[in-house]
């Protein structure tokens, strides 16, 4: 997994590279301290601050190293305090289970770009109709309604159509990472 990212015009450890460096690991972040709050709005604000503070520490930060597991570890102790502050609600996961999600949130983002890539290559995979499904719902945020329309389909046959897409690319992604971890 590539934890740096080069930027031929400014050295390794630059501000512009840990600018890039954090800005590709928005989505990650997100999805991490979301697994860890259970509330949107919360999960947003905690982004925020833990951006605030990895710029701050951003001179810590050795280039080469795992960047992923050390701005996890860093919103990981943002949402402790965010919890703190919290402390007085009726409902709230005590520290032993935010512990236990992070640990495992931890471990899964090891995979994630492997998953990522053998996603791109298994979107390619698809019959035509399948592909374009795909593209259509997820990278144009079409809905399935306007989508079965264009095609001349009834919503529930794009539905379908959908759901085989889905299933194929799980199929895929799941042995391509499969025959990585063996081979």
């Amino acid at each position: 997994m590539a934890s740096t990212v080069k930027n031929s015009d400014s050295p390794e450890g630059s501000p512009q590279n840990f600018a890039d460096l954090l800005a590709s690991h928005q989505p990650r972040l997100a999805a991490y301290i979301r697994s860890l709050t259970a509330d949107v709005q919360a999960s947003r604000d905690i982004l925020q601050e833990t951006n605030v503070t990895l710029l701050k520490k951003s001179r810590d930060f050795q280039p080469g190293t795992n960047f992923t597991a050390w701005s996890f570890r860093v919103a990981y102790f943002e949402v402790l305090s965010w919890r703190r502050g919290k402390g007085r609600e009726r409902l709230h996961f005590d520290d032993e289970l935010v512990e236990s999600i992070a640990g495992a949130s931890e471990k899964t983002s090891a995979s994630y770009d492997e998953r990522l890539d053998a996603l791109k290559g298994c979107i390619s995979e698809l019959p035509d109709r399948q592909r374009e499904i795909i593209q259509r719902r997820y990278l144009n945020a079409e809905s399935v309604q306007d989508i079965a329309a264009d095609l001349g389909f009834k919503p529930n046959a794009a539905s379908q159509l959908l759901h085989r897409a889905r299933t194929n690319l799980l199929k895929c992604i799941n042995q391509n990472t499969a025959s990585n971890t063996v081979s």
